[in-house]
């Protein structure tokens, strides 16, 4: 059998699959490619191919291509999603790709010295206009238009809880007659919600990371100003995103006051969870920068607002507002037997999870469980036929695919991969169980989440069995609107998800009273309310 190695680093595995024969391929993500470096260079590979969403993004191009040339392969080329094929050649990398990459470097280092000034003057300048221009415009206090940010290099992505409070955020404005000016780095969609939209797309030819999250707030500064000064909202709304000031600067230009989302410390988050952090210093600085100039920090859950408190940011400013859902977007009506046929699941009790695969979402602790819960079925004319559904996709699946396929598990399990946000609800309809296995921040720190999949269980009607963890356990009401269990234990998972398949009443009276609750205090409408009179009142 030949050996080949894919190395994924954005593509779509399971469009991948569809052509090749899984058993033929070692597929390692880029993190686990550096950690297995040293074997991998003693195992001679007919193909090693690095998979990326689209190959015009050139990010980390240039050291991934170094790496694979002290590989031993027949063939070593990077595929994207489109099926295109860049061939990596020895020759190409030395005489080309090299000298072009050093001009990179020189770019990059100019462009960190000059941000870092252009900021240090910045914050030593008063929290008010700056130019006269700004000075002459009248901005009503009635205004009804609102300018969104979004700044994040999403790549396309549309899934997530990120996506889903985007969507809601701009639906309960949109519901309470408020106008929307979009400009992100890229498209979104909202269902029955029009608003104009201005995309400024992240560079794509860096190879480095970090340096086309700093180099985008000079693209999009310039371009929002304009659109801004012509539409004179009430105020500007961003969602935080790592390495950026747009928000912060444009609202000193031009006296607009911002409102911050902030979801967490962005540089923490990329050190804990998203691997290696090169400008650190600066990232922090950027960040209370723009925390400084908020107007107003909105957060989902109290340890935020407490961690804001510590770095010496005013109580008074801060918002915490939970994550909410769409109550008609998200129903008990909704049928899911199309998802069941689809899936060949009609005779089963389906124990669903919906996820990105996040550290902190615990989908390995429902993994482990799976092998004990299956086993207590196992006996002749059992009337439970069940089957668990792991819906989304992310970094933890091939680890969760690892974990079951030693159990000999898979015959239970279906993995969807991605899911568009449109048929989440279809998907969560099919399933009797909704499981929220979250686990604690592995350094002790307090969870700070709010999961958005937490209140869309909720206005399923579904039973639920869910960590009692933080904003979870507040939200939910243990043998009153879920079953709570220890987080990231896999003993007290077992125990709750079993007693549910057993009972379907109790499934039906929990699922009936989250519904109620939810509707009751979580929707976006009353979440965005809050946020406006908070505001007003400010």
């Amino acid at each position: 059998m030949n050996k080949n190695l894919l190395i994924l680093k954005g593509l779509n595995k399971d469009n991948f699959l569809k052509i090749h024969d899984i058993k033929e391929w070692d597929i390692l993500d880029l993190k686990e490619f550096v950690k297995q470096f040293k074997s991998i260079r003693k195992t001679k590979y007919n193909h090693i191919v690095c998979g990326y969403q689209d190959l015009s993004d050139k990010n980390l191009q240039y050291p991934i291509q170094f790496f694979l040339l002290l590989l031993r392969a027949n063939k070593k080329y990077f595929l994207d999603d489109q099926g295109i094929i860049k061939n990596i050649s020895f020759l190409r990398f030395i005489f080309f790709d090299t000298p072009l990459f050093i001009l990179e470097i020189i770019y990059n280092l100019l462009l960190i010295l000059s941000s870092w000034l252009t900021l240090f003057i910045f914050n030593l300048l008063p929290q008010k206009r700056l130019f006269r221009f700004a000075r002459n415009d009248k901005r009503s206090a009635n205004s009804k238009t609102i300018v969104y940010l979004r700044t994040d290099n999403f790549r396309g992505l549309q899934e997530g809880g990120s996506f889903t409070h985007f969507r809601g955020v701009i639906k309960g404005f949109s519901e309470l007659g408020y106008k929307i000016q979009y400009i992100g780095s890229g498209r979104i969609e909202v269902p029955n919600v029009d608003f104009p939209e201005v995309v400024i797309p992240y560079p794509k030819k860096i190879n480095l990371p970090e340096i086309p999250e700093i180099y985008y707030n000079w693209r999009f500064i310039p371009k929002a100003l304009k659109i801004i000064k012509k539409q004179k909202p009430l105020f500007i709304y961003q969602r935080h995103s790592i390495f950026n000031v747009c928000g912060a600067v444009l609202s000193q230009i031009t006296g607009i006051p911002l409102i911050l989302e902030y979801n967490g410390s962005e540089p923490w988050v990329r050190q804990k969870w998203g691997g290696l952090l090169i400008f650190k210093r600066l990232c922090y600085f950027m960040e209370n920068f723009s925390l400084k100039r908020a107007k107003i920090i909105t957060v989902v859950s109290k340890p935020m607002k407490e961690e804001l408190i510590k770095r010496g940011l005013p109580e008074g400013k801060i918002l915490v507002n939970y994550n909410g859902v769409d109550i008609e977007e998200f129903n008990p009506n909704i049928d899911g037997l199309k998802i069941k046929k689809k899936l060949n699941l009609e005779d089963k009790i389906i124990i669903g999870a919906v996820s990105t695969f996040g550290a902190w979402h615990g989908m390995p602790v429902l993994a482990q469980a799976i092998k004990p819960i299956v086993q207590q079925f196992q006996i002749p004319n059992s009337k439970f036929q069940i089957h668990f559904l792991f819906i989304g996709d992310g970094v933890q699946r091939p680890e969760c695919e690892r974990i079951i396929r030693e159990a000999e598990m898979e015959n239970y399990v279906t993995f969807t991969g991605t899911v568009s946000y449109t048929e989440i609800p279809k998907y969560l309809a099919a399933c009797d169980i909704l499981v929220s296995p979250h686990v604690p921040n592995p350094d002790g720190t307090p969870f700070f989440g709010s999961p958005t999949k937490l209140f869309e269980y909720m206005a399923m009607g579904k039973g639920i069995v869910a960590s009692n963890l933080a904003q979870i356990g507040e939200v939910l009401k243990d043998r009153q609107t879920a079953l709570l269990v220890s987080p990231g234990n896999i003993d007290s998972l077992f125990y709750g998800i079993i007693e549910l398949i057993k009972d379907g009443d109790l499934r039906n009276t929990l699922g009936r009273n989250a519904r109620e609750e939810v509707v009751k205090k979580y929707t976006w409408q009353q979440n965005v309310q809050n946020l406006l009179s908070f505001f007003k009142n400010s």
